[in-house]
């Protein structure tokens, strides 16, 4: 746990990963578009949405987080939560494509699954932010636990607590990977179309089952789920779906070949 780069209560770790995170990313998306050869300017229109969806998407994640801190303690208390922040960053995306993307429409899946790379690997940095930050701990354990701060005192001494579980890398380990393994999937195997299924599965089913562990303020759903778990099944219910409508777009041009 380190909550302070260089010990300046100015540059704290979890701020400044995501700012990282959100710079590669957005480094990433580039660099793809222009290996994939998209369009100048169907890049330099979906870039922007992008921008602002980013910026939106923030707003969603802390919006999301006061909903679970509520549940969880009746107060709104701090944080933001990656969940809320892609469901409000995708849902930014969609209405400001619907609404001006009309001229655009031709690229829109590329795009999405050129995004989800980029997505993975800037949520990465994120998650070494919260290990950092010694937030979304996991539960207790004799196993290879994290011990985190659990208080500072006036005197400037930290207390720890007992070991835990290091959701936090665990999750940036199953990310990095995620990330890499749609890099090869896009440029090795050509097969971008899979993209965006390959990380709704994989990310919600990862997801839903790390929540069994998480020590901090879930919050209380569903059936005993946490938000996020159920946020999670409607994720893997998209993937379903997209999943199915890659598949009927790739036997199109077979359909209509004409009989011998």
């Amino acid at each position: 746990m380190y909550p302070y780069l260089f010990h300046s209560e100015y540059l704290p770790s979890y701020v400044v990963l995501i700012c990282i995170g959100v710079l590669v990313a957005l480094i990433m998306f580039r660099v793809i578009c222009f290996k994939l050869s998209l369009p100048e300017k169907s890049f330099r229109f979906y870039g922007i949405i992008i921008v602002v969806s980013i910026g939106l998407g923030f707003v969603f994640a802390r919006l999301f987080q006061m909903l679970y801190n509520y549940l969880e303690t009746g107060d709104i208390g701090t944080g933001i939560t990656f969940l809320g922040g892609l469901i409000g960053g995708v849902a930014t995306f969609i209405l400001l494509f619907a609404l001006f993307g009309k001229n655009y429409r031709k690229d829109f899946f590329k795009v999405v699954n050129i995004a989800m790379p980029c997505i993975a690997i800037g949520h990465f940095f994120g998650r070494i932010g919260c290990f950092l930050a010694g937030c979304c701990y996991g539960k207790k354990t004799d196993f290879l636990g994290v011990r985190f701060v659990e208080k500072i005192t006036t005197t400037g001494e930290w207390i720890y607590g007992d070991p835990r579980v290091p959701t936090q890398l665990i999750e940036a380990l199953l990310l990095i990977m995620l990330g890499i393994t749609l890099l090869i999937v896009i440029f090795s195997f050509k097969k971008s179309e899979y993209s965006a299924v390959i990380y709704l599965y994989t990310y919600s089913i990862f997801r839903f089952i790390i929540e069994f562990v998480r020590d901090d303020p879930r919050g209380a759903f569903l059936f005993g789920l946490s938000p996020s778990q159920i946020i999670s099944i409607i994720m893997f219910i998209g993937a379903i779906a997209l999943n199915i409508i890659v598949i009927r777009h790739n036997k199109k041009p077979e359909m209509e070949k004409p009989r011998m």
